[in-house]
């Protein structure tokens, strides 16, 4: 008899422990998630920064833009900047050629959103894919 009372104020701790530990739990669940989707955008913008680079490097402006875009199709481009510049003061063979991609980070999580809003107010941190290469005139 003494056992089994003991056993109900065992699940009654293991309850309320729960209760305590499982929003812990859930928020360290949830930033993990949201590392993944920025270290995602990023690797997106870092590939298209590629992209565009390479193609900047043969081609014109336009062609580049054109493969930026085409290379974060997987993520929403809202906030998106491209800025291509040139070492010289124009396109020259041998020159290099430098794409910058830059947008702000999105976070989908509220709970998540709101401490990085709170840690960065008012600025949202932005995420940069950056790539240089050498003018190769077709």
């Amino acid at each position: 008899m003494n056992t089994a009372s003991h056993l109900k104020q065992n699940h009654g701790q293991a309850m309320v422990e729960t209760a305590l530990i499982l929003p812990v739990i859930l928020l360290i669940l949830f930033a993990i998630l949201e590392f993944g989707m920025v270290l995602n955008q990023y690797l997106v913008l870092t590939a298209a920064a590629r992209e565009g680079a390479r193609t900047a490097a043969v081609s014109d402006d336009t062609a580049a833009r054109v493969a930026v875009a085409e290379a974060v199709a997987g993520i929403s481009t809202i906030g998106l900047q491209v800025n291509i510049a040139y070492s010289g003061d124009k396109r020259e063979q041998g020159k290099s050629v430098t794409v910058t991609v830059s947008k702000p980070i999105e976070v989908t999580t509220p709970v998540i959103k709101s401490i990085i809003v709170s840690a960065f107010a008012p600025d949202v941190p932005v995420l940069t894919g950056r790539s240089v290469m050498r003018v190769e005139l077709p």
